[in-house]
């Protein structure tokens, strides 16, 4: 992001201080996140409840890219990054809660490989990110693929179901005429 503000926006070095703002948002969006979610879930159910966090948070976070690209300001930049991270983070904590709502016994397992996935993914973005600057000779068009991916996570979204386990636990069949024990 650094590198972004200074070559793509013209910040000065002493002028990145800034550069934290976009993480208080972040940090709001995320708190906020959960409040929102349990909020929908009692008014639209646990399906629709969740599912909304994520369409509202991605779908935001996509249109403030757009608005980051169109932006030649640089402190209208900062604000539209940290309205982008706000979105990412609102939709973070209802992934969390919607992971453990699916994922029953498995809880650990799928947490950790979703955890796995996203890190791999911000690792390949920030390696990317030069060679998009390169490609497309912009550091404003080299946002466009976040734009893209955050659509498509959007999207995602719409599959997303909360009440239903990703692995349903199959009944233990008890012999006819046997007591199941108690657990």
């Amino acid at each position: 992001m650094h590198t972004f503000l200074v070559k793509g926006r013209g910040f000065s070095e002493g002028a990145l201080l800034l550069s934290t703002a976009p993480a208080l948002l972040g940090a709001g969006g995320n708190v906020c996140g959960g409040f929102v979610s349990d909020a929908l879930v009692r008014r639209l159910g646990l399906k629709w409840g969740r599912r909304s966090v994520g369409l509202i948070g991605l779908s935001c976070a996509a249109l403030f890219t757009v608005a980051t690209i169109l932006t030649a300001n640089k402190f209208a930049t900062l604000f539209f990054l940290g309205l982008v991270y706000a979105g990412i983070t609102l939709q973070q904590s209802v992934l969390l809660a919607v992971s453990i709502d699916v994922s029953g016994k498995y809880v650990g397992g799928i947490l950790g490989a979703i955890n796995m996935v996203g890190s791999f993914g911000g690792f390949l973005f920030s390696v990317s990110f030069g060679y998009f600057v390169k490609w497309f000779g912009s550091y404003d068009l080299a946002l466009m693929p976040v734009g893209l991916m955050l659509m498509v996570a959007t999207l995602a979204w719409l599959r997303v179901d909360a009440t239903e386990e990703i692995i349903p636990e199959r009944p233990v069949a008890v012999p006819e005429g046997a007591v199941p024990a108690l657990s």
